[in-house]
């Protein structure tokens, strides 16, 4: 695809600018498909790490499909698969795997508890507290193996120990705490399953109206 032929001085395919412009049939150059904007993000800055363009088109699915159509007949593009721009981004280290699960989970989001969790981690939340936890680790085997190899020819504080073994044992209850949650992340993002059980005419219809607000329910 490319754009019109009335270009300003600038190039329209300035990394990270919007551009409007006809998106226009690569097989005749007169079948002008929709008027939407380009966007050319080159690599690594992007959000797979690789050269990518984005088209902003109208939503009628007269247009998405002729888009789709003359994208499918240049050479080299097809349909990504489900998740592959993740998966690319993800083998390029623009996240980790705790983020892509958070972008997957947000996908999937149905309620907003769910949307808000898949916020938190798709931004990084988990992955900067596993990295300051490492962070920590390391720090420890640092100042433990300091202490054994130097500890007499450098006269080391023996005080190292003791910050170690505080330093440790607050990290310990830290990690304990963040997998002793009651599963609340797990229970957000698969919900509950709850059965209602009872004989005819007991109110089970009236007690999931009251706990879901909603009176159109009959079981």
């Amino acid at each position: 695809m490319v754009p019109g032929k009335n270009r300003s001085a600038e190039s329209p395919l300035a990394p990270r600018r919007a551009v409007k412009t006809p998106i226009v049939d690569p097989t005749s150059a007169d079948n002008i498909l929709d008027t939407g904007l380009c966007i050319w993000f080159p690599g690594p800055r992007s959000f797979t790490g690789e050269d990518m363009a984005e088209l902003h088109i109208h939503g009628g699915s007269a247009v998405i499909a002729s888009v789709l159509q003359a994208l499918g007949s240049l050479p080299g593009l097809r349909m990504a698969e489900a998740g592959e721009f993740s998966r690319r981004a993800f083998d390029n280290d623009k996240m980790d795997l705790t983020t892509l699960e958070g972008v997957a989970d947000l996908i999937n989001a149905e309620t907003e508890a769910q949307r808000k969790l898949a916020v938190r981690q798709a931004g990084g939340e988990l992955c900067e507290m596993y990295e300051r936890w490492r962070e920590q680790m390391v720090s420890l085997m640092a100042n433990i193996e300091a202490y054994i190899d130097f500890s007499e020819e450098e006269n080391i504080d023996d005080g190292v120990l003791d910050n170690v073994r505080s330093i440790a044992e607050k990290l310990k209850r830290d990690i304990a705490a963040h997998l002793n949650d009651g599963r609340r992340g797990e229970i957000l993002r698969s919900g509950v399953s709850l059965a209602i059980v009872g004989p005819p005419n007991s109110g089970k219809s009236t007690l999931l109206n009251r706990l879901g607000k909603i009176y159109e329910i009959l079981l």
